[in-house]
C-alpha cells in the first residue's frame, strides 16, 4: 500500500501538532513553507501533472494534509470523497482539496536548498534533513474533483480536532456501507461537494434541495408538506421532529422562491442557504444513525406506529 497526501485549504488543526491516524486516513499538520524555488525544482526534475505555479498558488491556504493509504491514485478518489462529505455532515465549513501527491508538503519543503551545501546552511534545522531530487521522485496530480466554497459561511467551523477526526473516520465506514446499498448516496455526495462551489446563493440553495428531493423520488404532489414530513420523521432518532418539520417546510419555501425567479434574503439573522445546508447535513447524519435510507412508506408506517403508541 502507498500513502498519498491531499492538502486541504481553509481548515485549521486544533489540539494537535503531530499527525493523527485512523483506519486508512491521517491528518498531517503543515510545518513548513514551500518556496517558489522549491516548486521550480519540482517542476523541472519531478513528475507534476499540474503547472508548478498552480501548485504554489494552491498550497498557500493549506494548514494541513489528509494522508490516504491506497494502492493507486485511482483508489484515492474513492477514499477521499466519503471522508470529505462526512466532514461536512459533522459541521465542518466547506473546504477544498487542492491536489494529491505521493510525498507530504513537509517532505518536499526545502528540496531546492538541500541540493547544495550553501542552500543547506540557509535552511532551518528541521529542514536540513530530507528528500532531494537525487533521492526521491515527487509526483503531483490535480484535485480529484472540484470543491470548496464560493463564500464564507457563518455557523460552520473550520477547526478540526482529534475527536472530530475520529468521529469522521467512524462515519466513513458506515457511509460506505450505505453507499453500496443505496445509489442515492452517490448523488448526495456530488450535491454536498458541488453545491457550496456555486457562487450564486440562490442557485446553490436550489442545488442543495435537489439532493434532499432525490431521497424521496415518489413525492409528486403536496411536495412541501410531504417532503418536510418525511425529512422530519427520518430525523426522529436524532431530535425534535416538530421543529425539523417546520424548518424543512420554510426552507422549501425558499427553494420554491428561487425556482420561480425570486430572491432569498436573510430573515431575523438566519441565513437561508445555511438553513438548507444544515437540513441536508443533518439528514445525512440521520441516515448514518439509522444505517439505512428508509422509503416513504416505511417512514409513514413509523409515524402511524408512534401515533398509536402515544394513544
Amino acid at each position: 500500500m502507498n500513502t498519498f497526501y491531499a492538502p486541504l485549504a481553509g481548515l485549521i488543526p486544533k489540539e494537535f501538532e503531530e499527525p493523527i491516524q485512523g483506519e486508512d486516513y491521517s491528518l498531517v499538520p503543515r510545518k513548513w513553507g514551500v518556496s517558489f524555488f522549491d516548486w521550480a525544482e519540482l517542476g523541472s526534475k519531478h513528475k507534476l501533472h499540474i503547472p508548478y505555479r498552480v501548485g504554489d498558488m494552491r498550497l498557500k491556504g493549506c494548514n494541513m494534509e489528509l494522508a490516504i493509504t491506497a494502492e493507486s491514485i485511482e483508489e484515492v478518489q474513492d477514499k477521499i470523497l466519503p471522508f470529505h462529505v462526512m466532514m461536512y455532515a459533522r459541521g465542518i465549513h466547506p473546504f477544498s482539496v487542492q491536489f494529491v501527491s505521493n510525498y507530504s508538503v513537509n517532505d518536499y519543503a526545502g528540496i531546492n536548498s538541500r541540493k547544495s551545501s550553501y542552500g543547506l546552511d540557509s535552511l532551518p534545522e528541521g529542514l536540513r534533513t530530507g528528500i532531494t531530487s537525487a533521492t526521491a521522485s515527487v509526483e503531483i496530480w490535480g484535485a480529484p474533483y472540484t470543491s470548496g466554497s464560493g463564500s464564507r459561511r457563518g455557523g460552520l467551523t473550520r477547526s478540526l480536532t482529534p475527536e472530530l477526526f475520529a468521529q469522521v473516520v467512524d462515519d466513513v465506514q458506515r457511509w460506505k456501507e450505505l453507499r453500496d446499498k443505496y445509489p442515492v448516496c452517490l448523488f448526495l455526495e456530488r450535491v454536498l461537494t458541488s453545491s457550496p462551489v456555486v457562487s450564486d446563493t440562490g442557485q446553490s440553495l436550489l442545488h442543495v434541495w435537489t439532493g434532499l428531493e432525490s431521497i424521496f423520488p415518489k413525492v409528486q404532489s403536496e411536495v412541501s408538506f410531504r417532503l418536510a414530513l418525511y425529512l422530519a420523521q427520518l430525523q426522529a432518532p436524532l431530535g425534535d421532529r416538530k421543529d425539523f418539520f417546520q424548518r424543512a417546510k420554510r426552507s422549501y419555501g425558499d427553494r420554491s422562491k428561487v425556482a420561480h425567479g425570486g430572491a432569498i434574503k436573510t430573515k431575523a439573522g438566519e441565513d437561508p442557504w445555511l438553513e438548507a445546508w444544515s437540513i441536508l447535513t443533518h439528514t445525512v447524519c440521520a441516515m448514518l444513525e439509522r444505517r439505512r435510507v428508509p422509503t416513504e412508506e416505511e417512514l409513514i408506517e413509523e409515524l402511524l406506529v408512534a401515533a398509536d403508541a402515544s394513544n
